[in-house]
């Protein structure tokens, strides 16, 4: 495409995005007001106005990865194939994740996440496939409170109906770095658990990102783009990956309590750079594959779909439920390293107005 064609389409997109409609202002007072529930930091509040909420998702992750490529369990431990002791199977992630949100002026919202994770890991080794099938599976274990993130939005256009802020959040290393348990070769002594199954990331992480909201009559839209940037290692001598995504998404305003939502997104996370000591007997023998910081890394799209159910008035004016349902369609893994699966999100978000105010989207 000649550059200044090139050139005339961005211009287009600028102006149709800045687009004046005058049929109503921009507003969050329906179904389709916020982003789907699995989208953080995707609106922002009016003066005074205070949200409070809660979300659970669901992860599940099971059978590996190499590259695009499937891997079997039995290839993994075998000498002849990736050459490994044990192998994880699969691993089901929970995460109870509460929240706030107050708005201080129009232009800026506050926005805190506290997160408990909890998750399992079954594991099979090389005696197991190879001959009792359940002589040496075993499972680990680890949870608690994760990493808390503090984050500031600020819009800084509102063109029509449509709006655009900047997401910029700060993580603190609030979460366990140095879980541990007991496996079939740990000889009854608790070991330092793999990466995978630490809770927190032991650093501060920026969070930078921006948000681009718009709406018609009947449907909305959306994009945000977001990053996790590690800033040094941690106490265990590793940090984990940055982690780079985007999303856009789609909803249609059913009636005034209820909308549908669809949504695409992509992520790309590196792997672990540096690593943990604790780690090192377990590298060298090849023991597990969680256990090599470059086996971490990865891209993965998913596709998303979502329902919302909005309370317009009355006395839970403004209550939102949201359910999101996940389905990973593209997964590229360093590894061996365990794929996702579908995944589920369900949230309950409940805005009020704080000395009087409030509703000023």
């Amino acid at each position: 495409m000649p550059i200044r064609l090139l050139r005339a389409a961005i211009a287009a997109a600028f102006c149709f995005l800045a687009l004046p409609l005058h049929a109503q202002p921009w507003t969050s007072q329906r179904p389709d007001g916020h982003a789907p529930i699995g989208v953080m930091g995707d609106h922002t509040h009016g003066a005074g106005e205070v949200m409070l909420s809660y979300r659970y998702m669901y992860m599940p992750m099971a059978g590996s990865r190499v590259g695009t490529d499937a891997i079997a369990d039995a290839d993994i431990v075998s000498p002849n194939g990736s050459n490994f002791l044990v192998t994880p199977t699969e691993m089901p992630m929970q995460m109870h994740m509460f929240g706030a949100m107050v708005a201080p002026t129009d232009d800026l919202t506050l926005m805190l996440m506290v997160p408990l994770v909890f998750s399992e890991m079954d594991h099979v080794s090389r005696m197991s496939i190879q001959n009792n099938p359940d002589a040496v599976a075993f499972t680990t274990e680890s949870g608690g409170l994760g990493d808390v993130k503090l984050s500031a939005l600020y819009t800084f256009a509102r063109p029509g109906r449509t709006r655009f802020h900047a997401n910029l959040g700060v993580s603190f290393p609030t979460g366990s770095i140095d879980e541990q348990g007991v496996t079939p070769m740990s000889m009854g002594n608790e070991v330092r658990l793999p990466y995978p199954m630490q809770v927190g990331s032991g650093t501060f992480d920026l969070m930078p990102g921006v948000t681009y909201l718009g709406q018609s009559d009947a449907i909305s839209w959306g994009a945000q783009a977001s990053a996790t940037v590690r800033l040094s290692e941690n106490s265990n001598d590793y940090r984990l990956g940055n982690v780079y995504g985007g999303t856009l998404w789609g909803a249609y305003k059913i009636t005034e309590m209820f909308s549908a939502s669809v949504r695409a997104k992509a992520m790309t996370w590196g792997d672990v750079e540096g690593a943990d000591p604790a780690y090192a007997m377990a590298v060298t023998n090849r023991v597990v594959p969680t256990v090599f910081p470059d086996l971490r890394g990865g891209t993965r799209l998913d596709a998303g779909i979502g329902v919302n159910f909005f309370v317009p008035s009355g006395s839970l004016h403004n209550l939102r439920i949201g359910v999101e349902g996940v389905l990973p369609i593209f997964q590229d893994l360093d590894g061996p390293q365990l794929e996702v699966d579908p995944m589920i999100e369900v949230g309950v978000q409940y805005a009020f107005g704080l000395f009087g105010k409030g509703h000023g989207h």
